[in-house]
């Protein structure tokens, strides 16, 4: 998934599950900021204290994508959740992501646990990011395995997207091969690689067949539809964390999925560009679609700068908090959070890592 879903759909579901406008966006942000989180670069703030970040992505053609280590700390808890199933299946098969698996039911279920209250709510987003990737990445493995490989000949988009908007994907396509000059994504198979941008596009159907997965031969994916999917279950997980927390309710009150659903459903179908994407997200945000309008609402809008850890001593200053409030660093510090219990908790109860 890409920023309009990661950070404006995910902000609108949060508005329309009733949740404040504030809260909502930092929930958004820090859902979209997972994918933007890729320097480890440490940072000292009037030289009294060091911040460590925390990297939660990786540029697509990073060498530290081919690390052991970077792919189990950064691809398996962040993007590639296993979906253990079955339970009783090969470590591979296990390995899988799965939509809305129970592994990342639990997550969820951490993230809503109060206590880790400390941590919200940009454990919120950070979990929301992780569940929704579950239904556009399911069927890969968050490492490098040959399960990943795919028979670039059998990707095919549907037949009725329009000849535009095919034109552009292959020509995205083209340009991805081009970059990876000399098939990086086969070389080093982690995650969807193997099919470029294909699962991160709302409104595309297509088809594709594995080249060496035992375990699954070839998918036919409607991501429209898995996205209404995630849509429905982030809203209900936001809806929770109302619940969970009535200091971020809003007075107003949530709109029902079903009084949403058509409108998600348009949105997720507009066969263009992120770029183009988006202002109909901010559009039908600022319109008083999910929400009675605030401010915030009106001029919604990403910028990934705003988190960098070079930012730190900025933010502190202009806000007159300490250090450890500002947003990069509880974002580092809920993303720690999120990995060691996926890593050291949740992995280690179901049989997955030692």
């Amino acid at each position: 998934m890409q920023v309009d879903m990661h950070f404006y759909g995910t902000y609108a579901l949060a508005r329309a599950a009733g949740i404040k406008s504030e809260a909502a966006y930092l929930i958004a942000y820090a859902s979209q900021f997972v994918d933007d989180a890729i320097t480890d670069t440490t940072t000292i703030i009037d030289g009294e204290v060091c911040v460590r970040p925390i990297m939660t992505s990786h540029k697509p053609l990073d060498y530290q994508n081919a690390r052991d280590g970077d792919q189990w700390n950064v691809w398996v808890p962040f993007h590639f959740l296993p979906g253990n199933e079955p339970a009783d299946g090969p470590f591979v098969q296990r390995m899988l992501c799965r939509k809305n698996s129970e592994v990342a039911q639990r997550v969820v279920l951490h993230a809503l646990d109060e206590n880790n209250a400390s941590h919200w709510p940009y454990l919120i987003g950070i979990a929301a990011h992780v569940y929704a990737d579950t239904f556009a990445h399911y069927g890969f493995v968050g490492f490098e395995h040959e399960c990943n490989k795919v028979k670039a000949e059998t990707i095919k988009t549907d037949t009725r997207h329009s000849p535009g908007i095919v034109k552009y994907i292959r020509a995205k396509a083209e340009d991805w091969k081009t970059k990876i000059a000399s098939g990086f994504a086969e070389i080093i198979p982690v995650g969807h690689g193997a099919v470029g941008t294909y699962p991160d596009r709302p409104y595309l159907k297509w088809t594709y067949e594995y080249e060496k997965n035992k375990f699954i031969k070839s998918d036919r994916r409607d991501n429209t539809a898995n996205y209404m999917e995630a849509c429905e279950c982030l809203y209900y997980f936001f809806n929770e964390y109302c619940k969970k927390n009535p200091n971020e309710r809003d007075p107003a009150g949530p709109r029902g999925w079903d009084s949403i659903s058509h409108t998600i459903r348009f949105i997720l179908g507009v066969e263009a560009p992120r770029d183009q994407r988006i202002p109909v997200w901010r559009k039908n945000i600022a319109s008083g679609e999910f929400c009675e309008v605030t401010p915030i609402d009106k001029y919604i809008e990403y910028d990934k700068k705003l988190w960098m850890p070079n930012r730190i001593d900025w933010e502190s200053d202009e806000k007159g908090i300490p250090v450890h409030e500002t947003n990069a660093c509880r974002f580092i510090s809920a993303a720690r959070r999120h990995r060691h219990f996926v890593l050291y908790e949740l992995l280690p109860q179901i049989g997955l890592l030692m």
